[in-house]
């Protein structure tokens, strides 16, 4: 082979090297979706560890809201608030 040939193979070769390289033009993966909401029922608020009249607000906010898919409700070291002055209230 002559140097002439051997230039023009490296030229070519080089080239075709070259074109393999870089693209990069994939486009950015889609963003996560955003998380959901946290439920506003899970946890009893504090208006009805206060009142009667709020815990009754956020029991029948909670009957009205059912769901299969909600967790449990956590309890534990609730102190319902009691009253030995007012009247009962209609549920």
């Amino acid at each position: 082979m002559n140097k002439k040939h051997l230039a023009l193979s490296l030229a070519f070769a080089s080239t075709a090297l070259l074109g393999g390289c870089g693209g990069g033009d994939d486009p950015a993966p889609p963003a996560p979706p955003a998380p959901a909401p946290a439920d506003p029922l899970a946890a009893v608020p504090d208006s009805a560890r206060q009142s009667i009249d709020g815990l009754i607000g956020y029991l029948k906010t909670l009957a009205a809201n059912k769901s299969d898919t909600r967790e449990p409700i956590d309890l534990t070291g609730l102190a319902l608030p009691r009253s030995d002055s007012a009247e009962p209230s209609p549920l």
